[in-house]
């Protein structure tokens, strides 16, 4: 979740400064920084209340609660603060359990996106594109990444990329769409990374290099992008593209994936244990990966599962 939030102290106001000033005290452990810092945003005031959000989401200077966190945002999102705004709405839409609200996220957004917050464009127009947990609407969607990609926003220019790759709501552009997703990962995006890595594993739009795919897909693990940490875990696991295999560094990247809910590396990650493949084998760690797996909806996963228990459900039976 946090690679989507808006984590930077950014200016605001003449009391920003001083006020950032105090939050680094804070994040350090400085206890009296962090009181004055609640003292403000108790207060009333706005920059602080912000402050006090990123604190709680992150976990410095403070306990970490996502809770905490989000009630603080909204105090600043209520008097028009855009970044507290797009906090809110990356804890609506990624958060887990009772704080999830898709439409709660979709209307955060919005209201950080018509300020003009490029961030907030980039991820309301995301959510129209995709639908999840709402409906879909490919035309406003478009307009907002394009909003967002023309403001110089890195995901903004990643979406516009997608598009244009597949040729989804225009016609499609492999040299510009490239163009967008270099820019993208330039700019840091972990998913766009994770794209060019494909591309220049199949020559779409680019050189087609497996170094410059492994690259680029290395980039994406290391900022904790799970989709990349499966496909670089699974390389290393079967020593493809001139990578020589390791299955501990397999199980690394598994793992990193498969504890951010990721049912293909908990599958994978399953399998490694029932087999001993990087890890000391043990079939009770492959059970609870693959029902993890399971419960996340992946299908290998699921009838593994169901396999499990019917052997056991067998031999209970026999014993009785």
């Amino acid at each position: 979740m946090r690679a989507a939030l808006v984590l930077l102290f950014a200016a605001f106001g003449a009391v920003a400064a001083p006020l950032d000033d105090l939050a680094r005290k804070a994040v350090g452990g400085n206890v009296e920084a962090r009181q004055e810092i609640e003292r403000q945003a108790k207060a009333g005031e706005t920059y602080a209340e912000h402050l006090m959000g990123m604190m709680f989401i992150s976990g410095q200077g403070v306990d970490q609660s996502d809770s905490q966190a989000l009630d603080w945002f909204l105090r600043a999102a209520r008097k028009g603060h855009a970044p507290s705004q797009h906090n809110a709405a990356v804890i609506y839409e990624r958060t887990d359990g009772t704080l999830k609200d898709p439409a709660e996220a979709l209307r955060w957004y919005r209201a950080g996106a018509e300020q003009g917050f490029a961030r907030s464009q980039a991820k309301l127009g995301a959510l129209l594109l995709d639908g999840t947990g709402i409906a879909a609407n490919l035309d406003e969607g478009k307009q907002w990444v394009e909003k967002a990609a023309a403001a110089g926003d890195p995901y903004g220019r990643y979406r516009l990329g997608l598009l244009l790759l597949e040729g989804r709501g225009f016609e499609r552009d492999i040299p510009r769409a490239s163009s967008l997703i270099k820019q993208a990962a330039e700019g840091g995006e972990r998913e766009a990374n994770y794209t060019l890595a494909l591309m220049h594993g199949t020559g779409t739009g680019v050189e087609k290099s497996d170094a410059l795919a492994l690259a680029s897909l290395r980039k994406s693990a290391d900022q904790g992008f799970a989709a990349a940490q499966t496909l670089l875990g699974t390389i290393y696991g079967t020593g493809k593209y001139g990578v020589k295999r390791d299955d501990k560094l397999s199980v690394m990247w598994l793992r990193r994936a498969a504890l951010q809910g990721h049912g293909e590396a908990e599958f994978s990650l399953g399998l490694a244990y029932a087999e001993g493949r990087g890890v000391v084998k043990d079939a009770g760690e492959a059970y609870g990966w693959m029902r993890r797996s399971a419960k996340h909806g992946y299908g290998p996963a699921i009838a593994y599962v169901k396999q499990i228990d019917a052997m056991v459900e067998k031999k209970k039976k026999e014993r009785e």
